[in-house]
């Protein structure tokens, strides 16, 4: 039963699946135990998946992997695009250049609301668990730099428009180009 739940991430419709369909959660089993990792990471939707290997690879003679989830961020195009490799605009690179940082941000979907925004899904899982304090560069006229130093009080003057998305997507671009310096720099 839990071989077919790992499967409902890559086969919508598990009764007419594909061959390739089916053995995909068992070659990502293979994968852990060929690289003999102890930490399995991935997003959520790797999860059962994960939970399948903690019960068949004991049962082959195998140490349980430790499974860390991470959550998908929402793709730069809006909720209803994929985040994938093969669409670089619907997502960063950890080795991206910063024009490119740049560029993808500003181009980014940024709705007035904070459900399925990518830019502020950015602040609250990759800039704020990092960052004691996030820091928006503005003009005077539209009300000066403002700090925060909470989710939350982004999250607030973001959704009663006392935050603007231009200037909301400038510093979190400038904020991923300094977080991701050490990587390119490697």
């Amino acid at each position: 039963m839990r071989a077919r739940r790992s499967m409902q991430e890559i086969a919508r419709d598990i009764e007419n699946a594909k061959v390739s369909q089916m053995i995909y959660p068992l070659m990502q089993i293979a994968d852990i135990k060929a690289l003999d990792v102890d930490i399995a990471h991935g997003g959520m939707e790797q999860r059962r998946i994960h939970m399948l290997s903690r019960e068949l690879l004991p049962e082959i003679g195998y140490k349980k992997p430790v499974c860390i989830h991470t959550p998908l961020l929402c793709s730069l195009q809006g909720p209803k695009t994929k985040m994938s490799s093969s669409k670089p605009e619907t997502m960063i690179r950890v080795d991206e250049a910063p024009e490119e940082i740049k560029r993808r941000i500003n181009n980014a979907y940024c709705p007035p609301e904070i459900r399925g925004n990518p830019i502020i899904e950015i602040c609250k899982y990759l800039i704020f668990p990092r960052c004691d304090k996030f820091e928006i560069r503005r003009p005077d006229r539209y009300g000066g730099d403002i700090e925060f130093h909470t989710y939350k009080e982004l999250e607030d003057a973001y959704i009663s428009n006392k935050l603007h998305p231009v200037d909301l997507k400038n510093a979190v671009s400038e904020k991923l180009i300094e977080m991701l310096e050490p990587i390119r720099e490697a």
